[in-house]
């Protein structure tokens, strides 16, 4: 976690203000209770006390405090506890078990349990010797030289004595550890031990550098293996690290097993602080491990602190849970986030460290091996200078809560202190005068004391703060924390290690305030003599239908181990249907029927073999590699330095793609757009399946919107190509937008007269036929005008004249012209008027309506029902979703995995205007906090873009406590101008009628990151359209980071407009990247294909397999939309739209359910053209 030598980093200077926190009285109807010290005898206190030669200028981790142990060392069927300490002796306590309530005994001085002098971090209750008593491994560290710090092994005597024995095992490693994991690596039946280390400061921890992977750093981990000693008859352990592939180096501070790839071995997750990145040790089942986190988390915590593993969304697959340090208040954000150093992050991306965000992150496990981070969706991204993540069922809901530690001895990182302490060291030239200023400063430095954090999972990936109403309101700084049910009433007490401040005992008083709805069930695992607890087992229960799991690992959160009881809550179920306990070597436990509120024994010795199934692999779509291409950003712009306030990049929007028969073949063959510097593709597709590509220069254009339509009535498809991005200044003639003309071939030539001047960097185009005189007429929307964002840049209305276009905005819908920074828009006859009208959705717009009376286009927006509609909209796609026989759209947005919480009540603002008058636009984000509206940028970004307010603010205290009103009255503000974003869920918009529309969100798993692509398709042939989605978001601002949490998403209609998400295991979708336009194309006459274009990555094939009997028709030229009648009352509409979703053309083919009846099929003015039957 970050201290003194983690200054200005790429966005650090990093500072937190001190907290005033007074003291608080228990509410007594809360779910957890304080206990008093003199009733519990629990007495400890971690009492630091720097001096001139122990202070944090010396010893940057001397407040990282200590653990918590839990254990039953004389088993007598109660936990007890250990404390450790730094400056003070680790202490142990024995658990009375009496019936007046959490009594306990401080055994330390007859026991043996002996620390004296030891800085105690990391403490591990394990059986090391398989002799049925509970020992204790504590891990050593502190200020001195390296060979002061063994590790300590106390042997259990089984007479509640313990007998140091670290060296004569093999244990006593002399490196700077923090924690020690006791698993089975190597599956051989007993348990191994991975050591985390960290502490060693030789070099600044945050100097970019090539990263040290020999094992030659001071603060590599350490794996050693176990290996039974017959003639000592105890184990002795052996340094593997080397010959295992652990050589990382990082300053580590949490490890957790996990089975991340599925394959049935413990991988090792490792947080790691300062700049070192996360790892990922891959089990390679051979006793090997390979570093792989970056193939498995898009990005991970920066000052990673501690972990915790469980499956938070009961879908049997295991999540994770890290921390970082920032803060929930506002203001203490302000007074710590310096100048985004983006250059500085991605030399550290190009180096290998990955992306690192300071915040907590919550890693969702899928199947398909890849996770998705949604801490922000969940709501759990801000707990401050956090420590210890516990991920336990504390209200017996049947969902696992989160329990979080925090605080720090000294507020070292508050930009204001930062600053005066660079002053006070700039007044002396003498190293040792300024080492006795900076240790004088530090005694004027406060503490951070804030209460505990405690959520409540409510399901669907989301959690609620707890905290106050389940009665964590006591200020401390708290390290290391356990569960454990320490009185045995059947819920889990929280014990927690504070510094300076007596141990919290939390008791649960959930089963003595309502037994009837609270049930449980505690399982208890009996292993063989070297895993005796079974450490590694997966353990489920499954009740009402429901499944719940827990991963056997008492080694969790911080420097701490849990109770190694498997604890499951049930509410008011009162009986299990089974329990399934699959051991670290796939033999398995299941036990039927049973009931609940009791603790249960499973024996190793009773598992049997697992029968082994073939894995069912088919699903909704197969993955296939028909065409082969991959997208490059060959030029790297930054319009950051322009504008530092943006939260994205314009130049990475591609690529778009167009599908469409261009040779006249009957097979559809694919447009693929270029980037800036690199060409466009055109796949040709050929009888047998296969495509043939060529390239199709575009010059120095970024391509993102392409059609492929027949602009001069020659019978063949021409190509449109939008020119956007912003690499060059604004009006520049390389976004000059292009129509080349097929020579029925799909040969193409540039025709540079077919279109009117266009010098704006342009997005999306569509066609339709708006004068219904037979040939297609275009709307191409601006997305934005290069370093002046937010302004409105220029979209058009082109009238097709006989193959030349006319601008006829001004004439047609003047209101078009500068509707916004325009993403998608659709052309639908939304009325069922035999009209196209035309839908507008963009950055900061509304839902935009304009309906084609015959005269022109008008905007009904406000009269819709969408006046509060404004969105980071992304895409629109339709879609007759209700079979009422009118189109309803999809729309994909932002999502809410973001750092943005809007409504229509309190919507994210926008201000811009030239405030500091130098030329330049200034975008200033603002959100609703508090109770006011704040800048979203520290001060330092802010002022990247107007110097000027670095001499209006010279306090960053200042600045934090100022609202965006307060620092607008410094600027020149007349002539400002505002946009708002009222809605952030990507949404289904339902056609009601008579110009009416509602929204409702899509399913929460669609809201884990913006939505980019939309494919609209009856998947599963039932008659009722589904849902592809596609989306993720890299190139944004570095300090709340890029958005990669999407792997693709499947929306299976369920009819009443609601859809069920389908995961990627089942159905066959798995996008990972930064994954833009979607399109589906026709192979051959029987087969569709989904393709998926990812910028800067390859594109991603995906076929709909035609077994349950699809039937398969085609638009002809001409022709609009069509009606499938599958009965009397279900009627769909179908629409051909020509441009739709994001920077997509779909094929002109369509699959159908084999329950259809009739297909009605119509022209653009309404009028039937044919009539197909089944």
């Amino acid at each position: 976690m970050p201290k003194l030598n983690r200054l200005y980093w790429w966005y650090l200077p990093l500072a937190i203000a001190m907290c005033q926190c007074g003291p608080s009285s228990q509410d007594p109807d809360a779910l957890f209770q304080l206990l008093d010290a003199r009733q519990t005898g629990i007495d400890f206190q971690n009492t630091i006390t720097p001096n001139d030669t122990i202070n944090l200028l010396d010893f940057e981790y001397m407040y990282n405090g200590g653990g918590v142990g839990v254990g039953d060392f004389d088993n007598d069927g109660f936990p007890d506890l250990i404390f450790t300490g730094n400056m003070v002796e680790s202490r142990i306590y024995r658990n009375k078990g009496t019936q007046a309530g959490l009594e306990f005994e401080d055994i330390t001085q007859k026991s043996g349990f002996h620390t004296k002098g030891k800085w105690c971090t990391g403490v591990s209750i394990v059986d090391i010797n398989g002799d049925g008593f509970d020992d204790i491994y504590v891990c050593v560290g502190g200020p001195g030289k390296k060979s002061a710090f063994p590790n300590l092994l106390f042997i259990n005597q089984g007479d509640l004595t313990f007998k140091e024995s670290a060296t004569a095992y093999g244990l006593d490693d002399p490196g700077e550890s923090n924690q020690a994991v006791f698993f089975d690596y190597d599956l051989d039946g007993d348990l191994d031990m991975y050591l985390l280390n960290g502490g060693g400061f030789e070099k600044s921890p945050l100097t970019i550098r090539p990263i040290l992977a020999n094992g030659s750093s001071r603060n590599t981990d350490k794996l050693y293996q176990n290996n039974f000693n017959s003639t000592l008859g105890h184990p002795v352990f052996t340094d593997v690290s080397a010959q295992a592939g652990i050589a990382v180096e990082g300053f580590g501070l949490g490890a957790g097993i996990i089975d991340a790839n599925h394959d049935g071995r413990p991988d090792v997750y490792v947080c790691n602080d300062y700049l070192s990145k996360d790892l990922l040790y891959i089990n390679n089942q051979d006793r090997t491990f390979r570093e792989a986190a970056a193939e498995y988390f898009g990005h991970t915590s920066h000052f990673s602190m501690g972990n915790d593993v469980g499956d938070i969304n009961n879908d049997g697959i295991l999540d994770l849970v890290t921390l970082d340090m920032l803060p929930e208040s506002r203001r203490r954000r302000m007074t710590m986030f310096g100048p985004h150093l983006r250059d500085k992050f991605e030399q550290a991306v190009r180096y290998g460290y990955g992306h690192q965000y300071m915040r907590n992150m919550l890693q969702l496990g899928s199947n398909g091996m890849a996770y998705s981070e949604v801490g922000q969706l969940a709501g759990i991204d801000r707990t401050d200078w956090s420590w210890c993540p516990l991920l336990a069922d504390f209200d017996h809901d049947g969902l696992q809560d989160l329990f979080v530690t925090n605080g720090y001895g000294k507020d070292i990182t508050d930009l204001d202190f930062v600053k005066f302490r660079q002053d006070a060291i700039g007044q002396f030239a003498n190293p040792e005068q300024v080492r006795k200023t900076l240790i004088k400063s530090l005694d004027e430095v406060l503490p951070i004391i804030l209460p505990n954090y405690i959520f409540k999972n409510k399901g669907n990936i989301s959690f609620e703060n707890k905290t106050t109403q389940w009665g964590l309101t006591q200020p401390s700084i708290s390290n290391g924390a356990a569960y454990a049910d320490l009185d045995l009433d059947g819920d889990l007490e929280i014990i927690v290690n504070n510094i300076d401040q007596k141990a919290f005992i939390y008791k649960n008083t959930l089963r003595e305030r309502d037994s009837s709805s609270t049930h449980f069930l505690t399982i208890k695992l009996i292993g063989d003599k070297g895993n005796p607890s079974g450490h590694g087992a997966a353990v489920s229960i499954y009740a009402g239908g429901e499944k719940q799991l827990r991963y056997k690992q008492t080694a969790r959160g911080f420097q701490s181990s849990v109770t190694d009881l498997s604890h499951f809550g049930l509410g008011a179920k009162t009986s299990i249907d089974s329990v399934e306990v699959v051991w670290p070597d796939g033999k398995r436990n299941v036990v039927q029927s049973l009931k609940a509120d009791q603790t249960i024994s499973l024996h190793y010795s009773d598992a049997r073999p697992a029968i082994i199934t073939k894995k069912q692999t088919s699903g909704l779509l197969q993955r296939h590699d028909h065409i082969s291409y991959e997208h490059k950003e060959a030029v790297a712009a930054d319009d950051f330095k322009n504008q530092p306030l943006l939260l994205q990049s314009f130049n990475s929007q591609g690529p778009g793609m167009a599908v469409g028969d261009v040779n006249a073949d009957g097979l559809d063959d694919l447009f693929i757009g270029g980037s800036y510097g690199s060409p466009a593709s055109l796949f040709l597709q050929k009888a047998n399946g296969t495509f043939a590509e060529k390239q199709i220069p575009t010059e120095n254009c970024e391509d993102l919107g392409a059609l492929l339509l027949d602009t001069d009535k020659d019978g063949d498809l021409d190509l449109y190509v939008a020119g956007g991005g912003a690499e060059r200044y604004a009006d520049h003639k390389d976004y000059q937008d292009r129509i080349y003309l097929n020579d029925g071939k799909g040969n193409f030539t540039l025709n540079p007269t077919a279109l009117p001047a266009m010098l704006t960097s342009t997005a999306t185009v569509t066609a339709g036929d708006l004068d219904q005189d037979g040939d297609l007429d275009l709307f191409v929307g601006g997305r934005v005008l290069p370093g002046k964002y937010p302004m409105a840049p220029r979209s058009y209305l082109l009238q097709n004249n006989g193959g030349k276009f006319t601008d006829v905005t001004d004439a047609v819908c003047p209101a078009l012209k500068s509707i916004g920074m325009v993403t998608s828009a659709i052309w639908t006859d939304f009325n069922n008027d035999k009209r196209p009208d035309l839908i507008v959705v963009g950055e900061m717009m509304k839902i935009s309506i304009f309906q084609n009376d015959g005269k022109g286009l008008r905007n009904i927006t406000d009269q819709s029902g969408l006046e509060r509609s404004t969105g980071f909209w992304n895409s629109i796609s339709a879609g007759d979703f209700d079979n009422d026989g009118d189109m309803d759209f999809v729309l994909g947005n932002i999502g809410q995995n973001t750092p943005f919480k809007l409504s229509p009540a309190h919507p994210l603002q926008l201000h811009y205007a030239d405030f500091d008058k130098n030329g330049s636009v200034d975008p200033i984000f603002s959100m609703y906090e508090e109770g006011a509206y704040y800048p979203f940028a520290s001060l330092d970004v802010l002022a990247q873009q107007m110097p000027i307010l670095k001499k209006k603010f010279l306090k960053y205290s200042a600045y934090a406590k100022a609202a965006t009103a307060d620092i607008l009255q410094t600027l020149d503000a007349t002539q400002k101008q505002t946009l708002i974003c009222e809605q952030q869920l990507s949404s289904l918009l339902e056609n009601l009628g008579k110009g009416q529309f509602s929204l409702k969100p899509l399913p929460r798993i669609a809201q884990i990151a913006p939505v980019k692509g939309i494919l609209v398709e009856d998947l599963n042939l039932d008659g009722l359209l589904d849902i592809l989605l596609v989306g993720n978001e890299y190139n944004t601002e570095v300090v709340s980071g890029r958005y990669d949490a999407s792997r693709g998403c499947v929306l299976l209609n369920e009819g009443n407009l609601t859809f069920r998400a389908v995961g990627g295991e089942n159905s066959g979708f798995h996008v990972a990247g930064d994954a833009r336009a979607i399109a589906k194309l026709a192979l051959g006459k029987g087969r569709m294909l989904v393709l998926v274009g990812k910028n800067n990555g390859p594109l991603e094939n995906y076929a709909i397999d035609n077994d349950a009997g699809a039937k398969f028709l085609t638009f002809q030229p001409g022709e609009a939309s069509a009606t499938i009648e599958y009965g009397e009352k279900s009627i769909c509409k179908i629409e051909y739209q020509i441009g739709s979703g994001y920077l997509s053309q779909q094929s002109a083919s369509f699959r159908i359910s084999p329950q259809a009846k009739n297909v009605i099929f119509l022209d653009t003015a309404g009028r039937q053209t044919r009539r197909v039957s089944f």
